[in-house]
């Protein structure tokens, strides 16, 4: 049943206290890329904040709102629950269950976020926040690259790299277009300088996954704003057939001829990231069906000796999100995984958005779904946190007037 409504000296109260939440997830919107490109680690902190934040609002605009659980929720549920089950055939049984622990409260706030969405009461002021805090830190990524890292190099012992900044050149690759789209029919020298801008500070940066993602995005973009009927489900399609057949494809680069050899003339770490993924698909052929256990990436057999000096087989993930699932998961979670990814290609085929914005969002699940390839672990919680606060503010910036015609 729907629960009453407040009474009316109640309502005040509720009033006040939702303004004073909302304030809250406009400062995390406005922290969201300082704090990616100052401290990375820290956005799993911020993301699980805004989630909490974003559940009371929710409470307090809509008791009982959250009483029929939504599809997504379910299949979410249901990767957490399988994770634990694994936990009884894991070479670390302790270790799945903390890591099934970290993702349900990571997945329960990146759902609140995605439900409070409809009861923000002022989204363009949160909008504002989260432009300063782009520009915040764009700034912060040029003075870190031109200085050697001047404003946290006192901070860390091991001091400053350039691969520090490569979290928050992948994210802009991830926002800049839904940003620049959102902006467009009001403001479109601001749309024109926000996409340079971005394009700038991810090229002139080391990460060469943010660089070959944008493009990726890019081109999705342009496919779907033409194409939306079409492309929608084609790439639905296209991205379950890369996640179930991962094992046979990423897993064998490394037996293609001199692909190693070549790979290394590229990048020192490609051909490591070959051998690893060849590691991992033999490892994954002997538990294919319910796979090593959640989170034993770290301890998989054989995983720490070393391949050459520096490069173990499998350093703490497999820098590929299908193979981590196969390897982790096994059947059940590859399936999961794979409706998770088609449900939000549907979702953006469907959804009642003006065609260059639903284009720019495309481009920036393409994007997103690039780097997954090939970068980071897929239960990493400041990871996990961006995905789901980008997610977050896309569709806020949806219900923003500016991104409607």
């Amino acid at each position: 049943m729907p629960s009453s409504p407040p009474s009316a000296a109640a309502r005040p109260i509720l009033s006040r206290l939702a303004a004073g939440l909302e304030g809250g997830l406009d400062l995390a919107a406005l922290l969201f890329l300082p704090v990616l490109a100052l401290v990375s680690r820290g956005l799993a902190a911020l993301a699980a904040i805004a989630g909490v934040l974003a559940l009371a609002l929710v409470l307090c605009s809509r008791p009982g709102a959250l009483r029929t659980p939504a599809a997504p929720a379910v299949l979410f549920a249901l990767l957490v629950l399988w994770g634990a089950i694994s936990a009884a055939w894991s070479p670390d049984p302790a270790l799945s269950l903390i890591m099934a622990a970290r993702l349900a409260g990571l997945f329960a706030a990146g759902l609140a976020l995605v439900a409070c969405v409809p009861v923000i009461a002022a989204p363009e002021r949160l909008l504002r926040c989260f432009f300063a805090g782009l520009a915040l830190g764009l700034a912060i990524l040029w003075v870190q690259r031109a200085t050697g890292g001047v404003l946290t190099r006192p901070f860390f012992v091991r001091g400053f790299v350039a691969p520090q900044l490569n979290q928050a050149s992948d994210t802009l690759a991830i926002l800049a277009l839904p940003a620049s789209a959102m902006l467009w029919h009001e403001h479109r020298r601001g749309a024109a300088l926000l996409l340079l801008s971005a394009a700038a500070a991810i090229y002139t940066l080391v990460g060469t996954s943010a660089q070959a993602s944008f493009v990726a995005g890019l081109a999705a973009a342009f496919l779907f704003y033409y194409r939306r009927g079409l492309f929608a489900p084609i790439a639905a399609v296209l991205s379950v057939l890369v996640i179930v057949t991962a094992p046979l494809t990423f897993g064998k680069l490394a037996q293609i001829g001199p692909f190693v050899h070549l790979a290394d003339d590229f990048k020192s770490s490609v051909p490591h990231r070959l051998l690893i993924w060849s590691f991992v698909g033999d490892r994954i052929a002997e538990k294919p069906f319910r796979g090593w256990g959640l989170d034993a990436s770290r301890t998989i057999p054989g995983g720490t000796e070393w391949i050459r000096p520096g490069q173990p087989w499998l350093p703490l993930h497999p820098h590929d999100a299908p193979l981590q699932l196969w390897l982790e998961l096994g059947v059940p979670g590859i399936v999961l995984g794979a409706l998770i990814i088609a449900r939000l290609w549907r979702a953006l085929g469907t959804a009642r958005w003006p065609p260059l914005y639903a284009a720019a969002c495309a481009g920036g699940l393409a994007a997103a779904l690039a780097e997954a390839l090939g970068t980071y672990g897929i239960w990493q919680e400041w990871w996990v946190g961006t995905l789901w606060f980008s997610l977050f503010l896309t569709l806020v910036m949806a219900r923003s007037g500016k991104a409607v015609v």
